[in-house]
């Protein structure tokens, strides 16, 4: 058998790979959106404030919680003192003055640990703090 007069097609242009990147956009989308539903979990019976507002932007504020015992957590993480200290003065040296927070303390917690964070607060000069409260009873 003969191969006389049969050309290789000569096609240099690989595979497409649109399928992969269309792929690839969809997967980052997809974890971006878990990621900012993930923020902050922590089960907490936050206080009611009828009169309440809601912020125009509460996005670039970073939320702390203090649950009815007066630990504190940040992401679900929960933090030590120290630990408080360190991430606020992390949160600081990154935004300086312009620094944000939201704080969301369940309604059986004593003012005591609430008083303890917006003191370290202080020291840090933090003054742009929200509390998160619901606008109706649940």
């Amino acid at each position: 058998m003969s191969l006389q007069g049969y050309k290789v097609p000569q096609d240099t242009e690989g595979f497409d790979l649109t399928p992969m990147i269309d792929i690839v956009f969809l997967l980052i989308v997809f974890f971006m959106t878990v990621a900012s539903m993930i923020t902050e979990k922590k089960d907490l019976n936050l206080a009611v404030a009828d009169e309440s507002v809601v912020p125009k932007e509460i996005s670039n504020r970073y939320t702390f919680s203090i649950d009815p015992q007066g630990v504190y957590y940040t992401s679900n993480k929960e933090l030590t003192e120290e630990q408080l200290r360190q991430r606020i003065s992390k949160i600081v040296a990154e935004h300086g003055a312009a620094t944000k927070l939201v704080l969301r303390v369940d309604r059986k917690t004593e003012h005591r640990h609430v008083n303890q964070l917006l003191q370290i607060c202080t020291e840090y000069g933090i003054t742009d703090i929200i509390f998160a409260t619901y606008e109706t009873d649940l």
